[in-house]
């Protein structure tokens, strides 16, 4: 292998290189070009975002991006590195995971944050530098087109294209403020929620629903999908308090699985914290398959 050089990330000229590679390495993801470049120009600036590529000539070997949790209290950092599994045990990881901390170092984040798909080698990396597990959650996958199940035709179900997204991003902050977190999770101001989710290049707003009850939306399940490459993601589902327990949340997220299962989707993965009892009854009602946990480490960054 010729030299290695470690660059700032060109996101219009890497972007195809990176997407393979986070495809590569998460077979679950779900992503292409004009998402992952339209993701990262919407992260805002108080993240301090960093994102640096190994390169061996013209070929990006792994990567890293670190930066401050911008939804949290500003005292936590992420780091996230993926090495091409090729080019694995040459020290790439270990150079780019060592950028990576510098950069949340210099920005005074008490405790970093990395999550990634539970492994062997990865788990290995991790407690090899003083990483922690803090929670974890249950990756689920589902072929939408063997669910048989029939929808509740009692519930007002729409889809996200008929509904107000300042309406669906109200219920959405709300909702995940309940979803366990290794820090809890602020203010999600509209118009970052919008770049992040409504205008996502793959956000499916006619695959994606709300439950309207007393005229107004009380469950949503959001989803990403690529048709193209037969994949979706549950971004997310939830439902209010005062309307829990009544079947919304299966019934939303079957509407996006019968989506799904119309518009070319063979493989749809969810994730949910493995605490999180009634969303993964939820999962189990509609015949999701265990596919592994992804879970989230912490390091310590300031002396006690």
């Amino acid at each position: 292998m010729a030299s290695m050089t470690v660059r700032e990330i060109d996101l219009e000229r890497d972007a195809e290189q990176l997407v393979a590679l986070v495809l590569k390495t998460s077979p679950s993801g779900v992503t292409n070009t004009e998402e992952w470049v339209h993701r990262r120009r919407s992260i805002p600036e108080r993240a301090h975002s960093l994102s640096r590529a190994a390169t061996s000539g013209d070929r990006i070997l792994g990567f890293v991006e670190s930066g401050l949790d911008f939804f949290g209290s500003g005292d936590l950092a992420r780091v996230g590195v993926r090495v091409d599994p090729e080019f694995r045990r040459r020290g790439i990881g270990a150079e780019l995971y060592e950028i990576g901390l510098d950069h949340v170092r210099a920005l005074g984040a008490a405790r970093a944050a990395t999550a990634f798909e539970e492994s062997e080698a990865a788990v290995a990396f991790a407690t090899a530098r003083g990483w922690r597990e803090a929670r974890a959650e249950v990756l689920s996958s589902l072929d939408p087109t063997k669910v048989t199940q029939v929808p509740d035709g009692s519930f007002d179900i729409r889809p996200a294209a008929d509904l107000d997204p300042r309406e669906l991003h109200a219920v959405d902050e709300e909702t995940t403020r309940d979803v366990p977190a290794v820090e809890p999770i602020g203010a999600i101001p509209y118009e970052e929620w919008r770049a992040f989710v409504w205008d996502n290049p793959l956000f499916a707003r006619d695959g994606s629903f709300g439950a309207v009850v007393d005229g107004r939306v009380a469950a949503l399940s959001l989803i990403v999908a690529n048709p193209a490459a037969g994949r979706a993601f549950s971004m997310f589902t939830g439902t209010l308090r005062p309307y829990r327990g009544r079947g919304l949340a299966l019934a939303v997220k079957l509407a996006s699985v019968r989506w799904a299962a119309a518009h070319g989707i063979t493989q749809m993965v969810t994730n949910n914290d493995e605490r999180n009892a009634p969303m993964l009854a939820v999962n189990r009602r509609l015949r999701y398959q265990p596919a592994g946990r992804r879970v989230e480490y912490l390091l310590e960054l300031r002396d006690s």
